[in-house]
């Protein structure tokens, strides 16, 4: 048995309980196995628990900042899994996610589809004031309903922008249908091209100005390009790692 396999399944395989328990912790990661809207490769479900057991390899120190953030707490919640219909398991984790924010930590969420990220957005803009969202994804999931469901992975920034009037900046975005572009002048939201950005780093700062005090941060991981990432179910070709990692830093919440 190597180390790595003997540390409990927690992210970042936390063993010591002052750093890993619910009590003692500021930062709680939820995994969530969700798949109900998936149109393309499969597989998105089964995303959280790979990388809570990939993150018992890495080092727990990070040289870039020089901090060892696991001493602030990082527990790790049960997973969340539903085969319900979208409309019920985005209701179910409604609920859910304002519980977790009346606690007062910091939630990353991982999933799973994007469209779980919807009500755990509304959650914590119930809870945070003057809240904005930075997208960083290769769609713009501007569609108002996908497949016949408005709770599709297609449509969850529709949810954001349009039902809850949240500003939002999306960075990285290189796929989007008509319908979606005739729509964004009229919506709180202003998009960062991937053909703007790509080899460029004179954007951030405009990007920044268009959100608030208060930032919840969704990444889809076909925002990064498939040569970094293969495995995801709608691949398209464009951005680098560096861009997303400039892009990602801070925030209120996360997925």
């Amino acid at each position: 048995m190597t180390e790595s396999q003997s540390l409990p399944m927690n992210f970042g395989g936390i063993a010591e309980a002052e750093f890993s328990s619910f009590e003692n912790s500021r930062i709680l990661v939820w995994p969530i196995a969700y798949e109900g809207t998936v149109s393309y490769g499969g597989g998105t479900g089964q995303g959280a628990a790979a990388i809570i057991d990939a993150s018992r390899n890495m080092e727990l120190y990070d040289e870039e900042t020089d901090a060892e953030v696991y001493k602030l707490g990082i527990h790790t919640l049960d997973e969340s899994t539903s085969i319900d219909p979208p409309e019920h398991m985005m209701n179910s984790l409604y609920d859910r996610a304002k519980q977790l924010a009346a606690s007062d930590k910091f939630i990353a969420m991982i999933g799973g589809e994007h469209s779980v990220s919807a009500p755990v957005i509304r959650a914590h803009a119930e809870k945070y004031p003057n809240l904005s969202v930075l997208q960083i994804d290769a769609h713009a999931d501007l569609r108002d309903t996908y497949d016949g469901t408005p709770y599709s992975h297609a449509s969850i920034m529709a949810r954001v922008v349009k039902d809850m009037r949240i500003p939002a900046v999306q960075v990285g975005i290189r796929s989007i249908s008509v319908d979606e572009a005739r729509v964004i002048d009229g919506l709180p939201t202003r998009i960062f091209w991937a053909k703007d950005i790509v080899g460029r780093d004179d954007w951030w700062d405009d990007a920044v100005n268009g959100l608030t005090e208060n930032v919840y941060l969704t990444i889809d991981i076909d925002g990064l390009d498939p040569s970094l990432v293969s495995a995801t179910g709608t691949p398209e070709p464009g951005v680098a790692a560096d861009a997303c990692a400039q892009a990602s830093r801070g925030g209120n919440g996360s997925d």
